[in-house]
């Protein structure tokens, strides 16, 4: 019995998902978490050395367009529509009718100059409607030819603050889980928001899987590595257990207001919810029911939880209490709904099952209503994640033919990918 409840919990926390098909036709109702109603045309204008050219130049330029891209906040002019009069433009002096006339409405420049190791890297945002330049409230760090990007971002996320009033995203750390091939071993890691500076959370090769962020900053994970699924807590190059019940200790989620942690135990021979101290103690049962309760989330201000459960004979989205009470089934369309994450605006957004057999992402309100498809029948899409502002998606795909992480604005109008080759699945943002 023990064995067949740890399969089932696999494929629905894991997402090793049994060949069952299902009808999800959402209703036809408007989500308004969007990052912008219009996006605004944006000119990038080529960065421009103030002395000898440098190959870092192409840099600059290659990932200040993939950072814009990422915001989901402009629609990029084709450098072939810059008239010849606005190309290689410096800083101090600006055409603005030139650039109206090529299609901008905002325009950003770039100036670098390069001596040793030290990048002096400078930029500037225009208003290309209104004729001034806009000037942005942000430390523009030091940095070296290797470090350019943190610059890059600076800028960027200013550039989102000025635009939404929202911090921007760009060189924050996520978690993610990562694999040398489909169905090798995994393992966590941590990187940054454009696919880069992987590194390992913890330095052992047993499988690990389901990361979340955890007390101080600490990473939460399940691992093989005593032979069982048991829950760990890797924080300052420490790794310590904190759940080793026999069976299933898994899909962990902190809640730093509370400072407990809900996780899916299958000790008593069921997959049940529970929560339990940051510590490992007090270990408090939440559900209790024959069907397997899995995947619980917290809600932004932890007075909820979200799960996934099959009582009612497929694997559904429910809530409940924080103490367990209240259960309420939230997906009502498909057969089946799964690994759901709470965002701060108020929705959830999980994986599901389509009418072709296919994995996507969908968003729904925290009370179940406003179904909204974010992706559509473009190879495996699952495990999403909301950024700590609810506007963005993490998610992993296999539409370009290995798994990478993509992120999309909460609409679905706008995803690109972040890593470039690899195999990762399970991204989890920095709270």
């Amino acid at each position: 019995m023990t064995s067949r409840i740890f399969g089932l919990c696999l494929a629905i926390s894991c997402c090793f998902l049994p060949a069952v098909g299902f009808s999800q036709t959402p209703a036809n109702s408007e989500i308004v978490v969007n990052v912008s109603a219009r996006r605004m045309a944006l000119a990038l204008s080529p960065a421009v050395p103030r002395s000898q050219a440098s190959e870092i130049g192409a840099k600059i330029d290659a990932t200040l367009e993939h950072g814009l891209q990422l915001t989901g906040l402009f629609d990029l002019v084709p450098q072939g529509s810059f008239l010849p009069s606005v190309r290689n433009e410096a800083l101090a002096k600006t055409d603005y009718g030139q650039w109206y006339a090529s299609g901008a409405q905002v325009l950003i420049k770039a100036e670098y100059s390069v001596s040793g190791t030290h990048l002096e890297l400078d930029f500037a945002l225009y208003d290309v409607v209104e004729n001034r330049r806009i000037t942005l409230a942000y430390n523009k760090p030091a940095v070296t030819v290797a470090d350019y990007s943190k610059a890059v971002y600076a800028f960027v996320n200013a550039v989102v603050k000025h635009f939404t009033g929202e911090d921007g995203f760009l060189g924050q750390t996520m978690l993610a889980v990562a694999r040398s091939g489909k169905g090798q071993p995994s393992r966590v890691v941590t990187m940054t928001t454009d696919g880069q500076n992987i590194s390992n959370v913890v330095k052992h090769s047993a499988i690990q899987m389901l990361p979340a962020w955890g007390p101080g900053g600490g990473v939460l994970l399940t691992s093989y590595m005593s032979g069982n699924p048991d829950l760990y807590l890797a924080s300052g190059g420490v790794l310590r257990k904190i759940s080793g019940e026999a069976g299933m200790n898994s899909g962990a989620d902190y809640c730093a207001s509370n400072g407990r942690i809900v996780l899916t135990l299958s000790k008593d021979g069921n997959a049940e919810i529970y929560s339990m101290a940051a510590s490992g103690g007090d270990l408090r049962r939440l559900t209790n029911h024959a069907s397997i309760d899995t995947s619980p989330v917290w809600s932004p201000d932890c007075s909820r939880i979200a799960f996934v459960s099959d009582r009612g004979g497929n694997p559904q989205i429910y809530v409940m209490q924080a103490d367990g009470s209240g259960v309420r089934r939230l997906t009502t369309v498909g057969k089946y709904n799964t690994n759901p994450s709470w965002g701060r605006q108020g929705y959830i957004a999980f994986s599901a099952r389509d009418e072709d057999n296919g994995l996507d992402i969908f968003v729904m309100r925290e009370d179940g209503s406003n179904l909204m498809r974010v992706t559509q029948q473009q190879g495996r899409n699952d495990k999403p994640a909301w950024s700590p502002d609810g506007r963005y998606l993490a998610f992993s795909s296999t539409r370009d033919g290995g798994s990478r992480i993509y992120i999309s604005t909460a609409d679905g109008k706008s995803q690109f990918a972040v890593t470039r080759s690899g195999w990762f699945e399970n991204p989890v943002w920095a709270p």
